[in-house]
Order: C-alpha cells, then structure tokens, then sequence
C-alpha cells in the first residue's frame, strides 16, 4: 500500500530501540520503518491487515488463469471475433480505430 500522509516513518534502530511505543502507534495508522533511508517493512494493525487482505481479495479474487487445454471455447471465439479482418489489417482501419478510442 502506498504511504499516506498519516504515516509515521521511523528508522530500523530507533524501531529496535522502543517497539512498543510503534507497535502502540500503528493501531492508528501504519508504521514505515527505514533502512538506510529506504522504505524496507511496515507494522500494520490487525485490523488494518485484515481490511487490506479483503480489499485485494476483493480486486483480485475473480481471477482465472487459464492454460491451451483449459481456455473455454466462448472465450476463444469472443476473443477470434474480436480480432482483425486481412481487410482492416489492409486498409489500416484497425490501428486508426484502436488509436481513437484511447484518445
């Protein structure tokens, strides 16, 4: 996750030093510790965790990955039709036509 303006960033060492005031810290909002003055791991609340890991579920928990044998056929015809004709490749009318709608 990306950092916020709420986040607290402190040093591995200081970390080391008093945990328990940053463990305290990060119930209210996520704890980036530092290494060499690089982000390099986050202490989280439980909570906060578990918000997380349903959001991603959430975004990413209709994926399928599919293999040659494993790919359904109406996938793969929708995905031929969606393809090019020789003649739109010929004319050119397909790029043009990708290129407008992206614009």
């Amino acid at each position: 996750m990306a950092a916020t303006a709420s986040d607290d960033t402190v040093n591995l060492t200081d970390f080391h030093k008093t945990p328990g005031i940053y463990v305290d810290k990060s119930q209210l909002a996520p704890v980036i510790l530092t290494k060499r003055n690089r982000r390099f791991a986050a202490v989280v609340s439980a909570d906060y965790l578990e918000r997380a890991e349903a959001a991603l579920r959430a975004i990413h928990g209709n994926r399928r990955v599919y293999t040659e044998g494993t790919f359904p056929d109406d996938f793969a015809a929708r995905l031929e039709a969606s393809l090019p004709t020789e003649a739109e490749l010929a004319d050119d009318r397909w790029e043009r036509e990708r290129v407008d709608t992206a614009a």
